[in-house]
């Protein structure tokens, strides 16, 4: 049974899987990379692209060891925004600068930030065709503020996104990048299917950026040096990198299925797929292989809002010289947050630590506190509704569009933290007051790497027929009483 191989090159961790022709996973390595780098300046956000690049090659090993077929192709994804610079030859000349970089929002000298100052510059018709707003992060706004900053290297002749630099560094090929990706750099116009005419508005070189290829389409073969280290055959094909969001969403959510998507990770993404090109106040509009687009409310509150009561709390103990591990940490917060009631007992919690993508300076908020409810069971169950909350609001403002009155029959979750955390899963069942599912296998977004690759290299016919074999778990419903 052909096997089809899945990277994905996450914010803390490479995963990789091996996806059967029935859908079946039959191969999962995650690691930690460990690849950022320390001693920056505040606000600036770098990760070591060679130290992921050789974490995911001792990941594809750890794959190819364990399986028994030979796999007949490998998909790759990973982060959607940030940038690698390089010379010709993919030689890294900077960092991977990530899209939790901060650097677009310093003044640039004349009052503004990088950010506001590259707005300016933009025709508000050519935002909206890209299908997102520009915000600090993105590819083509760190490009930006990396010129004007005098920071950006002579040398360079590449800025691409880490999944791109890797995909073509595996193939030894010339970079190339496809829709998922080139919108997310904000530089793209979905309508048009090419560059924007915001990169010559705003003085962005268009020699840096790669052209276009169609979503997993094949770059060439794994090179020989590659191969020895990943322990795959020499010419494997290699598919043209995908975005991780759309990833997990092909990953996870049957072609045609009636549900609105989310994704919860660091951040919390919540998807609607349409059939066109459309534009919201409140959304961002993503392409979604193959010619088909998602109304997406992204850069919400997601499992760094948990993780920051973990840290909270751990630092409170330290202070008093209690040490505990994270997972007792977290394990001691599921079980407190179990005991507090739906609703927290009026505790309400707005739990945008980081700011959100729209509104990069809001920070978090707590309400309704009293003298009995903000134990850490209380603060952990109300940033978990808070989480839901900003979620299913989002696609309560969307609710009565005719394009996506059709998409709300069921909630489809991926990321882990729901998984993991059934508390979670119950929010969102209730925020949403649909029931919610997850999928039984996990990794979604290298699952759904794998699953592009294999389309492309002829595992699969269509994605009516991949969609066939997913397994999907009901994990709450709006009537469950925890």
């Amino acid at each position: 049974m052909p096997v089809a191989l899945g990277l994905d090159l996450g914010t803390t961790s490479i995963s990789a899987v091996a996806v059967a022709q029935d859908g079946r996973l039959v191969g999962r390595v995650t690691k930690a990379h460990r690849a950022d780098v320390s001693g920056l300046p505040s606000g600036h956000a770098e990760q070591s692209p060679t130290t992921i690049l050789d974490v995911a090659l001792e990941a594809l090993r750890e794959i190819a060891d364990a399986l028994t077929q030979t796999p007949v192709c490998l998909g790759i994804t990973g982060q959607m925004h940030g940038v690698v610079l390089t010379d010709e030859t993919l030689t890294p000349l900077s960092n991977l600068i990530t899209w939790q970089d901060k650097r677009p929002l310093e003044i640039a000298g004349d009052g503004t930030t990088w950010l506001e100052r590259f707005r300016s510059l933009c025709n508000d018709a050519a935002v909206r065709r890209t299908g997102c707003n520009p915000s600090a992060g993105y590819l083509g706004v760190t490009l930006f503020t990396l010129d004007g900053r005098g920071d950006l290297p002579v040398a360079a002749r590449n800025a691409l996104l880490l999944a791109d630099w890797v995909a073509a560094t595996l193939a030894a090929a010339k970079p190339l990048t496809d829709r998922t990706n080139a919108a997310s750099t904000g530089l793209y116009d979905l309508e048009q299917d090419a560059w924007s005419s915001i990169v010559d508005d705003t003085g962005v070189l268009r020699a840096l950026l790669p052209d276009i290829a169609e979503s997993g389409a094949i770059l060439g073969g794994l090179n020989h040096d590659l191969a020895a280290k990943a322990g795959l055959p020499i010419g494997l094909p290699i598919a043209c990198a995908i975005g991780d969001h759309q990833a997990a969403v092909l990953g996870s959510l049957p072609a045609g299925e009636s549900a609105v998507h989310i994704n919860i990770g660091t951040g919390g993404q919540v998807s609607l797929p349409v059939s066109r090109f459309l534009r919201t106040a409140t959304s961002d509009t993503r392409y979604l292989p193959d010619g088909r687009y998602l109304l997406v409310g992204a850069g919400l509150a997601g499992g760094d809002a948990y993780a920051w009561v973990r840290r909270t709390v751990s630092e409170w103990l330290s202070a008093f010289g209690v040490e505990r591990s994270d997972d007792e940490v977290f394990e001691t917060l599921n079980r407190l947050a179990e005991r507090v009631p739906p609703g927290c007992e009026g505790l309400r919690a707005e739990p945008f630590f980081r700011g959100t993508r729209r509104e990069p300076e809001r920070r978090a908020v707590f309400s309704g506190v009293s003298g009995e409810n903000f134990s850490p069971g209380h603060v952990a169950r109300a940033v978990f509704e808070g989480i839901a909350a900003a979620l299913a609001g989002f696609a309560d403002d969307h609710a009565r569009r005719p394009e996506v009155a059709d998409r709300f029959g069921r909630v489809i979750a991926t990321g882990n933290a729901v998984r993991r955390n059934p508390l979670l899963a119950a929010s969102l069942a209730r925020a949403f007051q649909l029931p919610v599912f997850t999928s039984e296998h996990e990794e979604e977004a290298a699952y759904g790497a794998a699953v592009l690759a294999g389309l492309r290299a002829g595992v699969w016919k269509d994605l009516t027929e991949v969609g066939a074999t997913f397994r999907l778990i009901q994990a709450a419903a709006p009537s469950d009483t925890n």
